[in-house]
């Protein structure tokens, strides 16, 4: 039987913890684990242990689930890739896709983008962080990430190129060049990034520009327009496809050019 994940932030070994009252009847009413039964408790900060439910306490309608975190889990967590996508703010189904989606592809972070042309505004208390924020939770435990998807705050374009000065910038944009896997590699891996998917009406001259001043560069995939879950679906796989096609200590091999 697949053991079942459990997200405890900031566990460690040789101590129990209470799980809240949703994880509590997901694991019971759900899972139809028991008292006895193992888990993987993943405590974050790519620290993940085994685990024993201990006790299961009735209060009321709901279930206390008490979990005993014990040695630390031999398989390594998913490595996560050193990319951060801001992404435009659009309909709810298509954000909530994406998000998973880049959870699920091991990307390291996601930054709602307020853009000149985006049609979705992000209210505050709308509880839209909130949402991302559990979508990135559950997806982390469906696919065995050792911390979360950084779900970081809204920012422009001009904020978001200040704060992030040190990584590689890459813009979505029909227009852009088909990149070689050595524009990602380092001499360590993969370079740090960040990619830039707009709205559907696309960034302002103005915005590109910004971009580009500040060394940013066009980039297309062999694809008709896409919707935005397509668009970081695509950015997820590229990070997989260049440390496939790099392969082993090839990182900085001069033979490694093209996807």
């Amino acid at each position: 039987m697949r053991l079942h994940r459990i997200w405890l932030p900031g566990a460690r070994g040789g101590r129990s913890y209470p799980l809240d009252e949703k994880e509590s009847h997901h694991l019971v009413t759900v899972m139809r684990r028991g008292e006895g039964d193992e888990v993987v408790v993943v405590a974050g900060e790519d620290r993940i242990y085994h685990g024993v439910i201990e006790s299961i306490q009735q209060q009321g309608d709901a279930s206390q689930v008490m979990v005993a975190v014990g040695e630390d889990f031999s398989a390594e967590p998913p490595r996560l890739r050193p990319w951060v996508v801001a992404v435009s703010v659009v309909k709810k189904r298509n954000l909530d896709l994406a998000i998973r989606m880049l959870s699920e592809l091991g990307i390291e972070g996601v930054v709602p983008l307020v853009s000149e042309r985006g049609q979705v505004a992000l209210d505050a208390g709308s509880g839209k962080m909130e949402r991302w924020r559990r979508i990135a939770l559950e997806s982390a435990k469906q696919c065995g990430r050792g911390s979360l998807l950084d779900i970081r705050e809204p920012a422009s374009i001009g904020e978001l190129l200040g704060a992030e000065e040190d990584r590689d910038v890459w813009i979505a944009h029909p227009d852009g060049l088909e990149p070689s896997c050595d524009d990602f590699l380092g001499p360590d891996g993969l370079r740090t990034a960040l990619f830039l998917v707009g709205p559907e009406g696309g960034f302002s001259a103005s915005e590109i520009a910004l971009c580009q001043e500040r060394g940013g560069r066009l980039i297309a995939f062999p694809l008709p327009v896409m919707r935005t879950p397509v668009a970081v679906m695509m950015i997820g796989a590229l990070g997989a496809l260049v440390e496939m096609s790099a392969g082993p200590g090839r990182a900085g091999s001069d033979d490694v050019n093209s996807c």
